[in-house]
């Protein structure tokens, strides 16, 4: 799949990172009895404006591709269970790099502990449980200059390194955290075993000559969770904070001395999420990159490579036939459901597909009249399409079809259920629909 460059430039300024592929499943889709313009609710006389809301619309849920999670603002960790579009879990990998080169560790150094401490953004999804962690050494290079996807997966060695008794934690983005006597920023610490501590400190000379060799050596690390009920929370791995931390002591001329390395994680090190979505005995099962779910009674929008809505207006070009009417205005209302544990998105992202398979901006976006934020007094999102409308109408954009993605995909796993077109057929106000101002 290709993309529009003017599409790429504006959507990485929004913090999406790709776009992918689509499947349109066409369903139960019915020209309407009446013409539009029999339908059209009339507006005040003075204004000479006619307001319909009677356009035929489609919804259809269609897989997503991988999304770009390399080297973002944060990456994620943890897992969720959600009761409608099933689990989620995420996790990480990341290098880490030595604080200075060529560190001289002492021969009899006593290992106390080893500390990977991640730095919270405050930012999580789901419930604050419990989740037991698992952390392993990776046996597969991790380049800078790479490519990673929330469906990328290195390979790591066999053993789990989280020490013994300490692999439950419950995530706390804003629990006061103290270090010795001194109180830091919230941070997940996570105690893994002293072996870890040897094995660094046992590296050559060679090996720690230079941060290239040391990453040669030692690749870095994998955080995953198990498949609990929790959460997914957002890490800030180039804090200075974020770091692998060894304490240890050794003999100083017959004194005790305590002291402790960090092996930091930088803007040089590269790191990126991994997510799965197990859609497993959930309404949502049979979604795949080649099967499509009905969306027209609801539907559905999830982060993190996971799903997207797609809407059709199969009839629009009907709307060519009503002379001396322009539309002033077009607009998509698209309600949504909300709640305290899984809450919406605050907006959403709207973009076209043209005829040679490439997704674009609209050109609402463009001028930055799209919109696209929540209303949770109300709960819908409105998005101004009019000139999207205007230029498809007037033969200036060729569209397959309009898609609703998620904003900052590749640092959230938020999901929207939304309601289709036809969720209460009896309550239109309750239903995805557009509603289209003319003048004449």
């Amino acid at each position: 799949m290709t993309y529009n460059s003017f599409s790429i430039k504006g959507l990485k300024q929004l913090g999406l990172f790709s776009l992918f592929a689509i499947v349109l499943l066409a369903t139960s889709c019915k020209r309407p009895e009446n013409e539009l313009g029999e339908s059209l609710l009339p507006g005040t006389d003075d204004m000479s404006t006619l307001q319909s809301d009677t356009t035929t619309l489609v919804a259809t849920v269609v897989q997503e591709d991988s999304i770009r999670t390399d080297e973002l603002s944060s990456v994620m960790l943890g897992s969720y269970n959600d009761p409608v579009l099933g689990k989620t879990i995420a996790s990480f990998s990341t290098q880490v790099r030595l604080s200075t080169t060529s560190p001289e560790f002492p021969a009899d150094a006593v290992i106390d502990s080893v500390v990977l401490s991640l730095v919270y953004t405050g930012n999580y999804y789901g419930r604050l449980n419990s989740q037991q962690l698992f952390v392993y050494e990776l046996s597969e290079d991790l380049v800078l200059d790479s490519t990673y996807y929330t469906n990328t997966k290195h390979a790591t060695k066999n053993n789990n390194l989280v020490k013994s008794g300490w692999d439950s934690y419950r995530f706390g983005p804003e629990d006061v955290v103290v270090v010795g006597s001194d109180t830091v920023i919230p941070q997940l610490r996570v105690h893994l075993e002293e072996s870890l501590g040897y094995n660094l400190f046992n590296a050559s000379e060679d090996q720690l000559a230079s941060n290239d060799a040391f990453l040669a050596f030692f690749k870095g690390l994998n955080v995953s969770t198990s498949s609990g009920d929790g959460c997914v929370a957002n890490f800030d791995l180039v804090d200075s904070d974020s770091k692998l931390s060894v304490y240890y002591r050794y003999d100083d001329d017959g004194v005790q001395d305590t002291t402790q390395y960090h092996f930091n994680i930088t803007s040089e090190c590269a790191y990126y999420s991994h997510v799965d979505h197990i859609r497993t005995g959930t309404a949502l099962s049979s979604l795949t990159t080649t099967q499509t779910v009905d969306g027209n009674v609801n539907t559905y929008v999830q982060a993190a490579g996971s799903m997207k809505t797609r809407i059709d207006m199969p009839y629009i070009d009907d709307l060519n036939q009503f002379e001396n009417k322009s539309i002033n205005r077009a607009e998509l209302i698209i309600p949504f459901e909300d709640d305290d544990r899984y809450p919406a998105q605050a907006n959403m992202f709207l973009v076209y597909e043209d005829a040679d398979g490439d997704f674009n901006l609209l050109p609402d976006q463009v001028l930055g009249t799209i919109d696209g934020y929540g209303d949770f007094s109300l709960d819908y999102y409105t998005f101004n399409i009019s000139l999207y409308l205007q230029k498809l109408l007037n033969g200036e954009i060729e569209s397959e079809g309009l898609y609703l993605i998620s904003r900052n995909a590749g640092v959230s796993v938020n999901r929207c259920l939304l309601h289709g077109p036809n969720y209460t057929p009896s309550t239109p106000s309750e239903n995805m629909r557009l509603i289209l101002t003319f003048s004449y």
